[in-house]
């Protein structure tokens, strides 16, 4: 039971940070919001997701972020699985300190629906590393992840993130893009500070890769399309995850 419990608990922490891209933050007094929707599927589960998020160059290289997720509804073999509700909200900073690395450090507060949410605080920092090699912009990211335990005291492994990217300017009104994501779990899940029995999950290992296109309707409003697979039992489980992802997007 612990085990499972365990599992769970760093299946959710792993799935609730993503920093905004991998790229150069905005130029000063620039934002974007958007709003979209993700459905994630694996075996008899599906889960679908809504979201709204906002950026902002406030000064000089300094973005400030949020995102507002919530779980329409997540299904079982078809029933309602009755987990629906306000995800943990996210506050995101990326400072660019030379013209091709940033900083940043996401927040993750505790304040969602416990049907859809880890009640404890997480926190994911790391640096972003971002090129132009002609039509190919390339960008990259390393983190890691950590979330302190909540009421059910327990506290799961910590995650190494590792993400590259590349978007290819094919022309203006169409920017296709690959990439992946590999995540790695360090450590044990924890129960009230002591490692839980059969909690051995450092050292596993997903990979992830997507692929997508950004279409820039005009310079104010684009759309995002992309869909993302994880590879790996010992992280995402013995069947396949699939997240299919839409945006809408606005520049201002």
């Amino acid at each position: 039971m612990f085990k499972k419990i365990a599992l769970a608990a760093a299946l959710t922490a792993t799935a609730s940070f993503a920093t905004w891209n991998y790229f150069p933050v905005l130029e000063n007094h620039k934002g974007q919001a958007e709003v979209g929707v993700t459905d994630k599927m694996q075996d008899k589960w599906n889960a679908l997701g809504l979201f709204v998020g906002a950026r902002y160059t406030v000064i000089p290289n300094l973005e400030l972020g949020v995102k507002l997720p919530y779980t329409v509804f997540t299904h079982w073999d078809g029933e309602d699985a009755k987990a629906d509700g306000l995800n943990n909200i996210p506050l995101m900073v990326r400072y660019q300190f030379m013209p091709i690395m940033n900083a940043f450090v996401d927040v993750d507060l505790p304040v969602g629906d416990e049907e859809v949410s880890d009640d404890g605080l997480g926190v994911y920092f790391g640096v972003q590393f971002s090129q132009n090699f002609g039509m190919v912009n390339f960008g990259s990211e390393a983190g890691l992840q950590i979330r302190t335990e909540g009421d059910d005291e327990v506290s799961p492994p910590y995650n190494l993130h590792v993400g590259l990217e590349g978007d290819f300017a094919i022309n203006p009104m169409f920017t296709p893009y690959v990439g992946v994501d590999f995540d790695m779990w360090l450590g044990e899940a924890t129960h009230d500070g002591d490692e839980l029995p059969g909690s051995d999950y450092s050292g596993k290992f997903g990979i992830a890769p997507y692929l997508g296109v950004n279409i820039a309707i005009n310079p104010m409003f684009y759309v995002d399309l992309s869909a993302k697979f994880g590879i790996g039992d010992d992280y995402y489980g013995d069947e396949m995850p699939i997240w299919l992802t839409g945006k809408f997007g606005i520049n201002f």
